[in-house]
């Protein structure tokens, strides 16, 4: 009789880990999507506006800071890159030194957490400021958009916008 409940404890281990498996994959397929239509708006722009080099739009961390010289915030572009490395470096942190007592596991959760709303906030600030020189009308909504789709929408956004005049 031990085996059996054994055996189905296991199997409900399994399918938990199968489902926090699942959620960081969608995870990573988000991250994976929003860099590349990011980027390729970038890349357009910069081409566009005659950057000395555009293909540095495609590099993590600093394109940032091309998004806040489109969107004319150079300091908020450059804060938004610093908050995304400091993130990362926690993240990583966390996830390899395994030793931390708990109350700074604690801490640097709440660190992560605090630095992924800022980096959010300030994603939706620059990008706000890029379409209002698109479509004045609509940045509003497109911003709200963006906040209900936890920001998904706006990179797809600024893709579709990138070939507009009004960003040259």
């Amino acid at each position: 009789m031990g085996g059996i409940s054994v055996f189905i404890l296991l199997s409900i281990l399994m399918s938990v880990f199968f489902v926090f498996l699942i959620i960081a994959v969608i995870i990573g397929i988000y991250i994976l999507i929003n860099y590349i239509f990011e980027s390729i708006f970038l890349h357009t722009i910069a081409k566009e506006n005659h950057y000395k080099y555009p293909i540095t739009s495609w590099i993590p961390f600093y394109n940032k800071c091309i998004l806040g010289r489109i969107a004319d915030k150079k300091g908020l572009g450059i804060a938004l890159s610093i908050i995304e490395i400091f993130s990362l470096i926690l993240i990583i942190i966390s996830y390899r030194i395994t030793t931390l007592p708990g109350v700074m596991n604690t801490i640097i959760f709440l660190l992560i957490i605090l630095l992924l709303i800022l980096s959010f906030i300030f994603n939706l600030v620059l990008s706000h400021s890029i379409m209002k020189k698109v479509t004045l009308k609509f940045a509003d909504f497109l911003t709200i958009l963006n906040v209900l789709t936890l920001g998904f929408s706006r990179s797809i956004i600024l893709f579709i916008m990138r070939n507009r005049k009004e960003l040259r």
